[in-house]
């Protein structure tokens, strides 16, 4: 099963719509045509936009496709990424 299957109903139609939109175009084009990678990264972007005010891809390089394939769960992958940033935590005020 992969990670978009693990999502049903309405969230999963959400996450396809928006996927499908011209807001999930950079998202595919980074996932290089793999969809549930591409949903799973647009699940992780919109966290990072709504915790941290930036996208993902405002981050210092990251293996996103590392973490999926780990299996990490958006928020957790957003976590580790935002505190591996140094820039980012300096800005946020941590050392």
């Amino acid at each position: 099963m992969n990670w978009l299957d693990e999502h049903g109903g309405d969230r999963r139609a959400a996450i396809i719509a928006t996927l499908d939109s011209d807001r999930g175009k950079r998202h595919r084009d980074y996932a290089d045509g793999n969809r549930d990678f591409a949903a799973w990264l647009l699940v992780a972007d919109m966290i990072c936009f709504r915790r941290l005010g930036v996208s993902i891809f405002d981050l210092s390089d990251w293996s996103w496709r590392g973490a999926y394939d780990a299996r990490t769960q958006p928020a957790n992958a957003v976590r580790e990424a935002a505190a591996a940033d140094d820039t980012l935590r300096q800005l946020l005020g941590g050392s």
